[in-house]
């Protein structure tokens, strides 16, 4: 217990408190944590306009061009217990990076994705003009984790939309619903083309993650989508076989981390790591 309080603490004193907007505390690297129990607790404490490392900064350039890149936590998350991990990994790696708590009730407290999806995807859809405003970008990419995944894809059908993202990377997303998870009802598949949360749309690329051993989103394919030119499906266990990470432990793996890393900018690949992760 005395671990996790210190990481905790060590994790709350490297985060600044700001949203969108905010100025950088200190130039990178940005301290990054794979405690999933550490971060989640440090996130929970926080409100929910607190940023994660290395996201939200002003002034952010990428020096290779890329598109800014906006995170989109989970169900019961918020941006801090979501993205301590790939936020500052991504930023280290010279990405801008963006996030926000989406999706509070006036019930929830600091924590988000727990509103209908319809309120939550004007609130996404929000804070993407604002990104665009602020960088200049023609496009954004945009990375979800698990209901994070649906809202992206849900913003893209929202009305010109769709030409402003380049690359959606699906992290544990319910592509096909949750069929099968005692976490949802059952639904039917969805029609060929067309994903749970709409159709796709032939110019973004779609990249899905996704394991074996999710115990959120199963069976496999509901993670999964189509193949379609634009469509890329990676399951982890066929990059690292021993691998047994679970629906959270996902978004706190280094094999996911340069996993997305790569699926964001493949031109300039990183080596992907196998080793042990959150089991759930």
């Amino acid at each position: 217990m005395r671990t996790l309080i210190v990481a905790a603490a060590a994790l709350l004193a490297a985060v600044g408190g700001g949203a969108l907007g905010a100025t950088a505390a200190s130039a990178a690297p940005f301290p990054v944590t794979t405690d999933v129990i550490a971060a989640q607790a440090a996130g929970y404490l926080r409100p929910a306009t607190t940023s994660p490392p290395g996201a939200n900064l002003d002034h952010c350039t990428d020096r290779h061009g890329r598109d800014p890149v906006i995170l989109l936590h989970g169900t019961a998350s918020n941006q801090l217990s979501a993205w301590a991990y790939l936020a500052p990994t991504l930023a280290n790696a010279g990405f801008c990076v963006f996030s926000l708590t989406y999706g509070q009730t006036p019930w929830s407290a600091n924590i988000g994705a727990l509103a209908d999806k319809s309120e939550s995807t004007r609130e996404v859809t929000s804070f993407i003009d604002a990104v665009r405003a602020r960088t200049g970008a023609t496009k954004v990419d945009l990375v979800g984790h698990s209901q994070g995944g649906a809202i992206a894809q849900l913003v893209t059908q929202v009305p010109g939309k769709a030409d402003q993202i380049a690359t959606i990377v699906d992290v544990s997303a319910p592509n096909r619903g949750y069929s099968n998870s005692p976490w949802a009802p059952r639904t039917a598949p969805p029609p060929a083309g067309q994903g749970d949360n709409g159709p796709l749309h032939p110019g973004i690329r779609y990249v899905n993650l996704a394991s074996t051993h999710d115990e959120v989103v199963f069976p496999l394919a509901n993670a999964l989508m189509d193949p379609a030119p634009n469509v890329t499906n990676i399951v982890v266990e066929s990059v690292c076989p021993h691998s047994v990470v679970g629906h959270l432990g996902m978004i706190y793996s280094p094999t996911v981390g340069a996993l997305v890393q790569g699926a964001l900018d493949p031109r300039r690949p990183v080596p992907v790591p196998c080793g042990a992760d959150f089991p759930a």
